[in-house]
């Protein structure tokens, strides 16, 4: 069973494991999952695929492959990194013929032509509400509010690729400063913006005071080696997954 306190107790009352709590589209979300100190995990895990019935959540490490085997259903795999920021630096500069503008000042949904070719079906962080996903970031409802180093790089008026960063709640390296976006028009005329235009946010977020950021990568994304290029480091690596139970079909939940 569980209480007000974010916490699973066992059949004796004792907290065996505890969490986040979160909802997410109408479903349930257990964030965070860890197991008690002193608490054996095979039971502690054993009780929680019990006790959420119905939830998600997610669980760091060696838990959450425990949580697995105890019955939840993976959902996929993710590492969270952080990158210290150095001294303000320049901002580096765009090719010729594009220009780069404040996320702000551009409306999301100049920018659905480049999310959906940027993530089609079967791309690793293909996501089926990716727009309102948007929409969310820019408003801040998903995850915090837009920071102002967030940028969109503009060929005429067409956006090609966009670097997003919230202030997520929470202290580094799980919470701050954080990428929620980063995504470009494919094929060769853009390539490496995506790559640039992170150096461009990373200076301007340096410049504006800001000490870190941080960001998720699902676990098969090649973009993890362009990240650690940059600095960044590896902090940890998650499990999102779904407890079955009450009727509940963890095929419905966004992977």
């Amino acid at each position: 069973m569980m209480n007000a306190n974010e916490s699973v107790l066992d059949d004796r009352g004792v907290p065996c494991a505890f969490f986040e709590r979160d909802e997410r589209d109408g479903t349930p979300w257990a964030d965070e999952i860890t197991c008690a100190p002193g608490y054996s995990t095979d039971i502690a895990a054993a009780t929680v695929v019990r006790a959420l019935a119905g939830w998600c959540g997610t669980a760091e490490g060696a838990f959450g492959s425990t949580l697995l085997d105890a019955g939840a259903q993976r959902l996929r795999a993710f590492h969270t990194y952080t990158l210290p920021l150095p001294r303000p630096e320049p901002e580096p500069q765009l090719p010729a013929g594009l220009r780069a503008v404040p996320a702000a000042e551009v409306r999301p949904a100049a920018l659905h032509e480049a999310l959906l070719a940027a993530y089609p079906p079967n791309h690793p962080d293909h996501d089926d509400d990716a727009l309102q996903a948007l929409d969310g970031l820019y408003d801040g409802t998903l995850i915090g509010p837009m920071l102002p180093c967030s940028t969109v790089a503009l060929d005429g008026e067409r956006a090609v690729a966009v670097v997003l960063v919230q202030d997520y709640e929470g202290e580094p390296p799980l919470g701050g400063p954080w990428i929620s976006e980063v995504f470009r028009q494919p094929g060769p005329a853009y390539a490496g913006m995506g790559t640039l235009l992170l150096r461009r946010v990373i200076a301007r977020a340096s410049t504006s005071g800001l000490t870190t950021l941080g960001l998720a990568v699902t676990e098969t994304n090649p973009a993890q080696a362009v990240y650690e290029r940059l600095g960044f480091t590896r902090t940890a690596t998650w499990t999102k997954m779904a407890f079955p139970g009450n009727s509940f079909d963890p095929s419905t939940v966004e992977q």
